[in-house]
């Protein structure tokens, strides 16, 4: 029984750094970055967002590639799974 516990607690204190990094990560992004990454999230196109936001395509392609660089992810679903693990 003491081994199991001791084996909880040390997987509870993993979890617990890298949800730590994922709010470290997620902090790092300017308000634009994270406007962008909100709507990535919601499964919105570039073209969309860009409307949404008043800016060029190609600027919410820079932006995107920002986020999931300072995120550490490849896709919009990595960015929607991240975001609900912090939730």
């Amino acid at each position: 029984r003491v081994q199991r516990a001791l084996s909880i607690e040390a997987q509870n204190f993993l979890q617990a750094g890298e949800h730590q990094q994922d709010r470290t990560r997620l902090s790092s992004l300017s308000e634009r970055e994270h406007a962008v990454m909100l709507l990535v999230a919601a499964g919105k196109l570039n073209k969309v967002i860009a409307d949404e936001l008043c800016v060029s395509v190609r600027t919410v392609e820079v932006h995107r590639a920002r986020v999931f660089a300072k995120l550490g992810v490849r896709s919009s679903a990595a960015v929607a799974t991240l975001l609900t693990r912090l939730r």
